[in-house]
């Protein structure tokens, strides 16, 4: 099986960039934190969502699905409620 998601994809370089900015911003606020991290996780499970073969689409569409729920949940929280 060959998965044809290329590692240095500048959507997936952005990602990782948001969620190790999230993890540095923490520190100083939360809220800002959450944010970029729930931001990075959103647009990590929308490029490997829509990059997966044909053979994997439902098992991917529940696991990264969820992987951009759980991101957006984490800006709305972020964002909303601090």
């Amino acid at each position: 099986m060959d998965i044809s998601i290329p590692l240095f994809s500048t959507p997936l370089l952005i990602a990782a960039a948001l969620i190790g900015l999230g993890f540095l911003v923490y520190l100083f606020s939360a809220r800002l934190g959450v944010v970029s991290i729930g931001a990075g996780t959103a647009i990590m499970g929308i490029v490997v969502l829509f990059d997966l073969p044909n053979g994997f689409a439902i098992e991917s569409l529940v696991l990264f699905g969820f992987t951009v729920v759980v991101g957006i949940w984490m800006m709305y929280v972020g964002v909303k409620n601090g």
